[in-house]
């Protein structure tokens, strides 16, 4: 008898669970004889190069559904993707991890031009390490056609090639006035991408954009989605974004095209990062209320809140002028910028339209309140309230009050009243433990890595290529002696490693080549990689073997992760044709830092550290964080630095770059050339710098920027040297000098300051004292 209730219960148990299926074609068999209400099961273990094409109609009372075995038991990776088609359809709980899609996107609720998917659902997904090896090849994770369909409940990690994460499309008139619901998903990090095409989340496209989409967007979880400036862009109209949170985000909830859309109920926390911003507003009609903006730091573009300028006459592609947009009932807190006018600039030149912006609550303790660009009468502020602990001045529109706090999900936020601020009471704050898939709990990959030390004497070069391969993170090359270390290849970082000289040798250890044949690189850095090189030095030319292309290089195969290198006390030389640099960065490569402190660079024919690959200027560049200091650039026919980044496009934050206490002696003099040449870098500062018979046939530093890029040069010496030219001509600051500066001896590369130099005698607050090395 107790058997039987066993093999009773077991029966019920496998009956309930549905028909197993081992794979693609047998889930498609399956489904092609299904009827309202089966259930599918598919077998746990690893599903991998699975082109899935799912097609089944069930019933709004009896949908068909297709889980694993186990929650998150079937793992799709390799060359795969997922189509889905049909009618009430619902597919719960995969993984998709370690793969790619081979061909378009990965997730499509399409199996053809005429198989679109209705009121289907995914439910329960992940997808994480799922990125195209290429950042450039653009694909999409998630794409949305048909009507009704939902994704709930889903954690979509750091997707980090070209593409947003999840799209729906109105391509198509099947798919528009659509009704889906993205709702209770969590949307786990995206890296800066350094291109447009960064978004987490697009609805619908320019084209479409008159064209009403009527998604929502509710109760999701955004985290760190740093993509670019658009985290989620919408371009269409009629949709409605509601009760999400976005947590230190550095970009906004962007209205870019279509209009009477609904922002209401969302929360934006900054947490005081740089660049966190809340909501942007194009385009006539909108509604953004009851939402909650605090700590945000970002500007312009990046505002808590920015109303934009339009185009008059626009195009569908660009600006439409803001007009009848309703903005009450939200709370801001600390935030950084309120702007209306928001791009004004030679084309965007319509001022908002009959906008309100009433019955807010703003906790600042900063002047201006808000920033109106325009004056115009299209702006109505009346009805606002400010809790203030310093006595600021209050704009038309805005009295003072008394603030109380309650505690929401475990913040404390000043509660609103019927006069002015958002209504706490309907808030609904998501976060990493309410939204997102239940089973999955993403790894603990936090702490730090303690490397071993491995010595490398001269001898030892000939099993170097075998010692690399051994390498792991954390790790440290030491070279042992000084002397050549006679290399016949370049040597491959894909680690975080550390390549050092030993301490206190008498000279310093010197790369180089005795290969017959040219060398690309002494080092190239491939994806994700991380170098610290301290202490060594770099000849391009050795006796009578091949030259030597660079020092150090990004590979040449592209990258979808960000690189980092960090370069001390090195001296890099004889790199002696014009297209060799001694740093250099590939295209489609990109590193999220590169820091060069103590250097030298000497005797080069080429630019000594080039990074320019990016070429089609689609706003598209080699390197997001760039410091120079203390460095010194003495005979370098080409520029000492060349950071390019080309077009017009808006999306991104970079480049960043500071150079500060370096000297350049004779760098670049040739016709229209430039010491420095520093095309799209969006914020610059040149400080505490010497420039001497540099940039004499063209430019010292060569800017050409945008009217909202963030440059300075201040504190510099130019002596015979060029200018520093710019596109609006407002970078110089007040402490420019044209001082000989009486170097202890050139002619031995020492640049260091006699002590009778007239730099040194200026005022601290007026230095420019070059670079400190010997």
């Amino acid at each position: 008898m107790k058997y039987s209730v066993i093999l009773l219960l077991l029966f019920a148990s496998l009956k309930g669970s549905g028909q197993l299926v081992h794979n693609g074609k047998e889930l498609q068999a399956a489904l092609a004889a299904a009827k309202p209400g089966a259930k599918i099961t598919m077998a746990d273990g690893l599903w991998k190069d699975q082109k899935l094409v799912l097609k089944a109609n069930g019933t709004a009372e009896q949908p068909i559904r297709v889980a694993p075995q186990t929650p998150g038991g079937v793992v799709i990776s390799g060359a795969s993707n997922f189509k889905i088609s049909g009618t009430y359809l619902e597919v719960a709980d995969l993984h998709f991890n370690n793969g790619y899609s081979p061909n378009g996107d990965l997730i499509i609720f399409s199996t053809g031009t005429n198989e679109l998917a209705n009121y289907c659902r995914i439910t329960g997904f992940v997808i994480e390490n799922f990125s195209q090896a290429d950042r450039f090849k653009n694909d999409n994770w998630i794409v949305l056609w048909g009507k009704h369909n939902r994704v709930d409940h889903c954690t979509l990690i750091n997707k980090i090639n070209l593409g947003p994460t999840l799209i729906v499309e109105l391509n198509d008139e099947r798919s528009q006035q659509n009704y889906h619901s993205i709702d209770h998903n969590y949307f786990k990090g995206r890296q800066r991408l350094g291109s447009n095409g960064g978004e987490t989340m697009r609805i619908g496209v320019s084209r479409y954009s008159l064209t009403p989409s009527r998604t929502s967007i509710k109760n999701n979880y955004f985290e760190q989605c740093n993509g670019e400036v658009e985290v989620v862009s919408v371009k269409s109209g009629e949709n409605q974004v509601s009760f999400n949170t976005f947590s230190e985000c550095e970009g906004s909830l962007v209205l870019r095209h279509g209009s009477a859309n609904v922002v209401e109920g969302n929360v934006f926390l900054g947490n005081n990062k740089p660049f966190t911003g809340g909501v942007r507003v194009i385009n006539p009609g909108h509604k953004v209320f009851n939402n909650v903006f605090k700590d945000l730091k970002g500007d312009a573009f990046r505002a808590a809140l920015a109303v934009m300028n339009g185009v008059p006459n626009s195009a569908i592609n660009r600006y439409y002028q803001v007009k009848d947009a309703d903005i009450y009932q939200n709370t801001f807190i600390n935030c950084a910028h309120i702007d209306f006018g928001t791009g004004k600039d030679a084309e965007r030149t319509a001022a908002p339209e009959n906008v309100q912006f009433r019955n807010n609550l703003v906790l600042t303790d900063q002047e201006p309140i808000y920033t109106d660009y325009n004056l115009t009468p299209g702006l109505s502020v009346k009805n606002n309230a400010v809790g203030s602990n310093a006595k600021i001045k209050l704009p038309a529109g805005f009295e003072a009050t008394k603030i109380k706090n309650k505690t929401v999900a475990g913040l404390s936020l000043p509660q609103g009243s019927a006069k002015a601020g958002a209504d706490l009471s309907v808030l609904s704050i998501q976060n990493w433990n309410n939204s997102g898939a239940s089973w999955y709990r993403a790894a603990n990959t936090t702490g730090k890595v303690k490397g071993k030390k491995i010595g490398l004497k001269l001898a030892d070069v000939s099993g170097l290529s075998q010692m690399l391969t051994g390498l792991n993170d954390g790790d440290t090359l030491v070279f042992a002696e000084a002397g050549h270390y006679k290399l016949k290849s370049e040597m491959v970082v894909k680690n975080k490693l550390v390549f050092m000289a030993a301490p206190a040798l008498a000279a310093q250890p010197v790369l180089v080549n005795v290969a017959n044949q040219s060398i690309p690189a002494f080092i190239s850095i491939e994806n994700g990689g991380e170098l610290k090189v301290k202490g060594l030095a770099f000849s391009g030319t050795f006796e009578s073997f091949g030259d030597v292309q660079a020092g150090i290089r990004s590979t040449d195969l592209p990258m979808n992760r960000h690189y980092s290198l960090f370069v001390e006390d090195c001296h890099f030389y004889n790199f002696n044709e014009s297209t060799f640099s001694a740093i250099k960065a590939s295209k489609s490569t990109f590193a999220d830092s590169l820091v060069v402190i103590n250097s030298k660079f000497s005797n080069l024919s080429g630019t000594a550290i080039d990074f320019s690959a990016e070429k089609e200027d689609k706003g598209i560049y080699n390197a997001e964080n760039t410091l120079i200091q203390n460095c010194v650039f003495t005979g370098v026919l080409g520029s000492a630095l060349n950071l390019y980044r080309g077009g017009n496009d808006e999306s991104t934050l970079g480049p960043f770059l500071i150079v500060n206490q370096c000297t350049f002696n004779e760098v670049d003099n040739r016709e229209k050339g430039a010491a420095m040449k520093l095309q799209g870098v969006q914020h610059a500062s040149i400080l505490n710098s010497i420039f001497y018979k540099s940039g004499q046939g063209g430019s010292s530093i060569k800017f050409e920027e945008y009217i909202a890029d963030d440059l300075k040069v201040d504190y510099c010496n130019f002596y015979q040297s060029g200018k520093v030219n710019s596109t609006y001509g407002k970078v110089s600051g007040q402490f420019i000098h044209n001082l000989d500066p009486a170097f202890v001896n050139p002619a031995a590369q020492d640049f260091r300051l006699k002590a009778s130099s007239p730099l040194l005698h200026l005022s601290s607050a007026k230095a420019a004292l070059g670079a400190n090395l010997k």
